[in-house]
């Protein structure tokens, strides 16, 4: 995501289009999202250390494109309720200078929607409104469970209850990395 945002925010012609895209809460195609992931898969694969993909792939040709490149050994699904993704996707708020997230439930600011780190006023992302976490959900249902299903096949999906503490949620993801 963070890459993403990062290639938006650049002004490039390339970022202009995909945010003309994000903004509207939709998801990218195969086609570009592979294309703009395609390099970062690749140097990430071949850097003989392991990576995280957050958030990619969602979509079954977009797992099949990186499984072209390297074959996950773990898949983590950290699981929570719809609603508990629109409460908290709701609250989630950035500063706009050093990028830092917040989260005025779970991690909130020492200010209210004030940076500690800078100061600057925090904002909330345009995909984080209610319905456009809603139309992200509805895509997820249809276009990411059946990759899930197919990683389960594989044996590499890993669920985690998301509704737990983060320090909980750290502590299983550790284990499953320590077996």
């Amino acid at each position: 995501g963070q890459l993403l945002r990062d290639e938006i925010a650049s002004g490039s012609d390339h970022g202009k289009y995909l945010g003309s895209i994000v903004d509207k809460g939709q998801l990218l195609s195969d086609d570009d999202i592979n294309n703009f992931m395609k390099d970062k898969v690749r140097f990430a694969a071949n850097n003989g250390q392991g990576f995280i993909l957050d958030g990619y792939p969602r979509r079954h040709g977009q797992a099949e494109f990186v499984d072209s490149i390297i074959k996950p050994t773990h898949v983590l699904l950290i699981d929570i309720p719809d609603e508990e993704s629109v409460r908290r996707l709701s609250a989630r708020r950035q500063c706009p200078k050093d990028k830092r997230i917040y989260n005025l439930i779970t991690a909130p600011p020492k200010q209210d929607e004030v940076c500690d780190d800078c100061g600057t006023k925090l904002e909330q992302r345009v995909d984080d409104t209610p319905v456009a976490i809603q139309k992200r959900l509805n895509l997820y249902h249809t276009d990411t469970e059946p990759v899930l299903a197919w990683y389960k096949e594989q044996g590499v999906l890993h669920r985690i209850d998301g509704t737990h503490s983060i320090d909980e949620v750290e502590k299983a993801v550790g284990e499953i990395f320590n077996k």
